[in-house]
């Protein structure tokens, strides 16, 4: 055989062996396509481009208020610097004093927008999502959904209020825990809120002084429980004293009755 024929022999198979190895790469690139769901692929397409849209969308809107605010800002430098030339520097206080407060306010509603992605994560991260893209769609679509109870600032307001009162009645020693309900509830509707937010008895006394004085007027007693003392007819653990506790409840007047019954103290007779 001549040296061209083998030439044209070894470029013949080695055609034959790239065209069989294309085929098999067609081959195995029809099977994976054919092992992929067609819903899958379309629902993916679908979210890839609602993700691109919505982070567009988003860059321009954050753009658009960075510029917006940065105009404000400038102009109300320009203002407070024209107050300041003219003099008027209680205006320029009462301008930064307003400006300091919606900066506060802001961050107050960061912070309440973080626990509430917190809540909702935690929750999210016990499903099974299809993937990472799903559970992001899904936490936008629920947090749209979400909104804030008119009544969560004045409640929190009421729990740092109880938060003080509570700490400070659980420094007395009450006769029972009815006692201290009741000692609690008469206190709270004697506290209003002065200019500066905080928690004060009507009299603007703070309240560690008010339920101090509480503690210790007469007409309270009945709610606190009273040191023994072993002197004839004095007091006792139980605030009575010796020669009553010698009555049983029949020997007992309608008014003694009703005195013990208002003071808690009907357990402490003998009938």
């Amino acid at each position: 055989m001549s040296e061209e024929n083998k030439v044209v022999e070894e470029v013949t198979a080695n055609d034959e062996f790239n065209e069989t190895q294309e085929q098999e790469t067609v081959q195995e690139e029809a099977v994976t396509d054919s092992e992929v769901d067609p819903i899958e692929r379309e629902v993916q397409e679908r979210l890839a481009k609602m993700k691109s849209n919505m982070d567009r969308m988003a860059g321009e809107r954050d753009e658009a208020l960075k510029k917006a605010a940065e105009v404000e800002q400038k102009q109300k430098q320009a203002h407070i610097q024209r107050l300041e030339e003219e003099g008027k520097l209680q205006e320029v206080l009462e301008l930064k004093l307003a400006e300091a407060q919606a900066k506060l306010k802001v961050f107050e509603e960061e912070n309440v927008k973080l626990n509430r992605d917190s809540v909702v994560n935690s929750v999210l991260g016990g499903l099974d999502f299809r993937n990472e893209r799903s559970r992001q769609m899904a936490y936008r679509d629920i947090v749209e959904q979400l909104v804030q109870n008119d009544d969560f600032e004045e409640e929190n307001v009421k729990l740092n209020r109880d938060s003080v009162v509570n700490s400070v009645l659980g420094g007395l020693d009450f006769r029972n825990e009815r006692s201290r309900q009741m000692a609690y509830r008469d206190i709270v509707e004697q506290l209003v809120q002065n200019d500066d937010g905080l928690w004060v008895h009507k009299t603007g006394t703070n309240i560690q002084d008010f339920i101090k004085s509480y503690s210790k007027s007469e007409d309270n007693s009945f709610l606190f429980r009273i040191k023994a003392n072993t002197g004839a007819g004095k007091t006792n653990a139980s605030g009575t004293s010796s020669m009553e506790q010698k009555k049983t409840i029949g020997e007992m007047t309608t008014e003694e009755v009703l005195a013990l019954a208002a003071k808690g103290q009907l357990g402490n007779y003998s009938y």
